[in-house]
């Protein structure tokens, strides 16, 4: 708690000031309220007793008659009403604005670190993970907060009602608070347990995005295996644990609620007896006694429930904190210069060396080929090769543990990353096709493109003739990941998204391995029109998505093994190129 409390003190210190300020106006004023009802009884010729305490109200209305006391007393217990309900409904307002703001700034935070995280950090973090932490997670942290805060002004309200209750009877009111304070330490014990609970609750809200993200993934092959009832078990299973464990945490929070009300049952009773028989106390004072006491006790019931409450959703902000900071170690800022970085020569590796965190043998060793300027490349090698390793060094998602990247003689770095991407154009194995509208699709990576410049790219990829019938051509809403269109059909939209940037280099990651081949063919003639102007590193397993290429390069173990012309390396009865061929 002290965590979150920093956290917000630092952050926004002004606006939860306020936030208390006004929570503390509200149980003053309460207070008040209750106070003034002491002389309005005295009107009724209700007793108020002979206590010191009680005529130190009655003195000031001395010498009024009725009917002017009548008048003075109302309009007070009317402003003081009128000041609460007004303080009320400003602080309920203010508190809802500062928590919603809080929870934007808690999405934010989780947003940036991963705008930021080094890719081998990001890459490693389920996607359901974070979708749980920006959503589920994020509405616990803000009710924590929200705990919080009702706790510190419960807190406030129950010292002014404790304060007037001691002014009134100390003897009393110290044995209630006596008695009170020993349910809040009896039942300390549930605090641990409603933590563990929130703990839980964050894996299993986890667990529970991982397996919907799971099943919608792969709803055709469990339907195409008839393997739904399984699948059904799998999400009813995590379903029930979600299920009991806020059962159990809904069950602390019964038992000291079911304690306190029998307590203050008793507690009020036995109040009544001792004040008649006992203190012989005043009518007037006896009623606002047990009145005072009717708020005041439920306040220890109401912060056993908020305690509870914060510590169950406590674990949601720690495991945010916890997130934010993984991600951040190691993050990388990349600045974004002006303008796109200078490639009118060679991209070169110079003993290029790289191995993952926490990896015990180097992916790629003492890398060194060049990318001449318009040439088209083969990236060729098996799996686990390093191949994608190195399409993500090129890209700039990862740095080399030694060696370095030149752009005509520049060494690549943070400092020039951003104007280095404005020159790339990625085409992966897998299309990217958001459930949005074909314009959407391009115009969400490159948003100062003008639907000239759109419709330019979509023509020269040729997506145009199948865009333009579609229903609403450019603003037709393609489905989750382009259902309503083919692999090739997608994967030309994708082509077009890359052109409207006008690239100076073209990555395709395995992008054609799984079209037929009149697809294939034609996204490869699509790359070889643009050579001139344009740079192409084709990652590729197959001999006929690199059947154009001038040139090849052959990783083995993370190891270059063989580079050269293509048709060199075709010619070697050894090679890897020519086992290619044989096989196919």
């Amino acid at each position: 708690m002290k965590q979150i409390l920093r956290d917000v003190w630092q952050t926004d210190k002004k606006n939860f000031l306020l936030l208390l300020i006004l929570n503390i106006g509200v149980a003053i004023t309460s207070s008040f309220t209750i106070v003034i009802l002491i002389p309005l009884l005295d009107l009724l010729n209700i007793s108020a007793g002979d206590q010191q305490s009680v005529n130190i109200l009655l003195r000031p209305f001395v010498g009024m008659s009725i009917e002017e006391r009548a008048i003075v007393l109302v309009a007070i217990y009317v402003g003081l009403t009128l000041l609460r309900a007004a303080l009320t409904a400003i602080a309920a307002v203010r508190q809802n604005v500062y928590m919603e703001r809080y929870q934007l700034r808690l999405r934010k935070d989780i947003y940036d670190a991963i705008g930021t995280a080094g890719w081998e950090t990001f890459s490693s973090r389920s996607h359901s993970d974070i979708i749980s932490l920006l959503t589920v997670q994020c509405g616990k942290a803000r009710a924590c907060l929200q705990g919080i805060v009702t706790f510190i002004a419960s807190f406030f309200s129950a010292l002014m009602q404790l304060m007037i209750a001691l002014w009134m009877s100390w003897p009393l009111t110290l044995a209630i608070f006596v008695v009170g304070g020993g349910f809040l330490i009896a039942f300390r014990p549930l605090l641990k347990k409603s933590k563990e609970y929130g703990k839980q609750s964050v894996t299993v809200n986890k667990e529970l995005h991982e397996e919907i993200r799971n099943q919608l993934n792969s709803i055709k092959e469990i339907r195409a295996y008839g393997a739904e009832e399984h699948h059904e078990e799998l999400f009813e299973n995590i379903n029930k644990r979600s299920f009991d464990i806020h059962f159990r945490t809904a069950q602390l929070r019964v038992v000291p609620q079911f304690c306190y009300s029998i307590g203050a049952a008793i507690l009020i009773a036995l109040a009544f007896v001792f004040n008649i028989f006992v203190l012989k106390t005043g009518t007037a004072q006896l009623v606002i006694l047990v009145y005072v006491f009717a708020r005041l006790w439920p306040v220890f019931s109401s912060w056993q429930g908020q305690l509870q409450g914060i510590q169950s959703n406590l674990p949601a902000y720690e495991t945010i904190c916890q997130c934010i900071e993984e991600l951040s170690h190691g993050a990388r800022k990349t600045k974004t210069k002006e303008g796109i970085l200078p490639f009118e020569k060679e991209v070169t590796f110079r003993d290029v060396c790289f191995t993952y965190q926490n990896g015990d043998e180097e992916v790629l060793t003492d890398i060194n080929f060049t990318l001449p300027c318009g040439s088209v490349t083969a990236l060729v090698g098996r799996s686990g090769a390093g191949k994608s390793t190195t399409a993500d060094l090129l890209l700039g998602l990862l740095q080399p543990t030694s060696g370095s990247i030149l752009i005509d003689g520049q060494e690549l770095t943070q400092d020039n990353m951003g104007s280095w991407r404005k020159a790339i154009g990625y085409i992966p194995q897998e299309p990217l096709i958001i459930n949005a509208t074909v314009r959407e699709n391009l115009l969400r990576f490159h948003p100062d493109a003008t639907e000239e410049e759109v419709i330019a790219a979509l023509k020269k990829s040729l997506a145009w003739p199948f865009v333009e019938k579609l229903p609403k051509g450019l603003d037709t809403v393609l489905g989750d990941k382009g259902t309503r269109l083919s692999g090739g059909e997608r994967q030309r939209i994708v082509l077009a998204r890359v052109l409207i940037g006008k690239p100076r280099l073209i990555i395709l990651d395995e992008a054609t391995s799984a079209l037929d081949y009149e697809s294939e063919s034609f996204i490869r003639e699509t790359i070889r029109s643009l050579r001139e102007n344009t740079t192409v590193l084709v990652i590729a397993h197959r001999m006929a998505t690199i059947r154009g290429a001038d040139r090849a390069i052959v990783l083995q173990n993370g190891k270059l093994v063989e580079q050269g012309t293509l048709q060199e390396l075709l010619d070697k009865e050894t090679g890897y190129l020519s086992d290619m061929v044989s096989v196919e």
